[in-house]
C-alpha cells in the first residue's frame, strides 16, 4: 500500500467489485456513517425483489450487475480514499476486484 501524505487524496473515483453485498458490509456502512436504503420492485416474472443499496459521502449508490448474479459495484469518491481503504482491509477476502491503485497487492 502506498501511503499518502496527510491532507492528500486521490483524484479519481474508486470502484470496488463484490461478489455479493452481505449483512456485515451493510452494518459496516451504517457504523461508519454511510447511507443505506431499501428498494423493492417486481421483476419481469412478477417476483418481488428486495435490494439494499449503500453509498458513502459524495459517491454514487452501489449498483447490481444485470447478469443474473448478485455482483455489486461500490463507488467511492476520491476524497473518501481512507474509507475505501478501511473497506478493502476489512473485507479483502470478499472483493473480486478494484481500481484503487494505491492499494494494490504488490504494494502491501
Amino acid at each position: 500500500m502506498i501511503t499518502l501524505p496527510p491532507g492528500c487524496t486521490v483524484n479519481y473515483p474508486i470502484t470496488i467489485e463484490l461478489e455479493k453485498l452481505n449483512d456485515n458490509m451493510i452494518q459496516w456502512f451504517q457504523e461508519v456513517g454511510g447511507n443505506v436504503k431499501h428498494d423493492d420492485y417486481w421483476d419481469y416474472r412478477g417476483r418481488l425483489v428486495k435490494r439494499l443499496y449503500v453509498s458513502y459521502g459524495k459517491g454514487k449508490w452501489c449498483h447490481y450487475h444485470q447478469n443474473g448474479t448478485e455482483q455489486v459495484r461500490l463507488h467511492f469518491n476520491g476524497t473518501d480514499g481512507p474509507v475505501a481503504t478501511m473497506f478493502l482491509m476489512t473485507f479483502l477476502d470478499q472483493i473480486a476486484s478494484h481500481n484503487f491503485r494505491e492499494f494494490q497487492k504488490e504494494n502491501v
